[in-house]
């Protein structure tokens, strides 16, 4: 656990995030059931207290936490607690007890059908409660490529932004280093079709379609790759959505599907035609070079690097100490 203390005070009338949750619990008149106030803390640090309360007897027990611990030299690992007062090291060192059928909240799922595991089936696997490892045999693509539908498309994330740049895509570097979606192929299959590095190109699925500009790379012949970080709520000019033209929001083309287990989506299978649309005349795709959409060995001639450059080096002037305000940060 680390504690982060706030760097610069709200603008304007803004407000914290606590301040206006402690005002909307006021307002709504919340109580607990002996008709107290439901919520009794009134800054971060009894908003901390209350929430060690609720970790204790937990694997992550806050208990034996203060702030004054939390202000040393680096981070507590936790639990920290009256048997651990300054934190535990390593976990698990006399096994674990939490596994135990006995203890344990719940039994697991069956890794394929998603359906849960009864204490009677739990019990006969580990009596003693000792970590498992659940094996699960392979299973095909829900959608697999066809005459039709050629490619693997799988979507994913460039180191530059977090998912929809709400925020680093007001960070002027980050956006300078990505600007725009992409989409990339291998350097055989782009041969094959007679497709160049800045094609504008159209990546279709039974789902629908969105148009980049095409990064040949050194990826695995027969799959695309298309961040989807760029969504239509950014759209630029000459993009969609119109009705007609595809936008670039690349899970618009993904299977609505999960893994039964986990819940998490599909976002990695889905079968994909790609199409000429225009060529580049010279331009290059708006992908970072620094990463794995770097362009491949044959093709890096006329790809700008993307570099950081003077923009990149933040400056402090004057004598004020350092209050989260940046001078000459792009």
């Amino acid at each position: 656990m680390h504690l982060s203390d706030k760097a610069v005070d709200p603008p304007g009338e803004a407000k914290p995030d606590l301040d206006i949750f402690l005002d909307y619990a006021a307002r709504m008149g919340f109580r607990d059931k002996d008709g107290g106030p439901l919520v009794h803390w009134h800054d971060p640090e009894s908003a901390f207290e209350a929430w060690k309360r609720c970790s204790a007897g937990r694997p992550c027990d806050y208990t034996g936490l203060t702030y004054g611990k939390l202000r040393g030299p680096s981070g507590i690992q936790w639990p920290c607690n009256e048997h651990a007062a300054q934190g535990t090291e390593r976990l698990y060192t006399d096994g674990i007890s939490w596994a135990h059928p006995d203890v344990c909240e719940n039994y697991g799922k069956d890794l394929v059908t998603g359906a849960s595991d009864s204490v009677v089936e739990y019990r006969s696997l580990n009596p003693d409660g000792k970590a498992m490892i659940k094996a699960a045999a392979y299973l095909p693509l829900h959608e697999m490529p066809d005459e039709e539908h050629p490619f693997q498309l799988t979507t994913g994330r460039t180191l530059y932004h977090f998912h929809t740049r709400t925020k680093t895509g007001r960070a002027p570097q980050l956006n300078a280093a990505a600007p725009d979606v992409w989409v990339e192929v291998s350097a055989a299959d782009a041969a094959e079709r007679d497709l160049n590095e800045g094609d504008l190109v159209e990546v279709s699925t039974p789902r629908g379609a969105l148009r980049g500009r095409l990064r040949v790379t050194d990826i695995r012949p027969g799959l695309l790759f298309v961040p989807f970080h760029y969504g239509y709520w950014d759209t630029p000019a000459g993009h969609g959505p119109d009705g007609n033209t595809p936008g670039r929001a690349a899970n618009e083309t993904t299977i609505t599907d999960w893994d039964p287990a986990s819940k998490q989506p599909l976002f990695k299978t889905a079968a994909a035609a790609l199409t000429l649309v225009e060529r580049g005349d010279g331009r290059a795709a708006p992908a970072p070079t620094t990463t794995a959409s770097a362009p491949s060995r044959t093709g890096k001639a006329g790809v700008p690097p993307t570099e950081g450059g003077p923009t990149a080096r933040v400056t402090q002037s004057g004598e004020a100490p350092w209050h989260g305000r940046e001078e000459g940060l792009r």
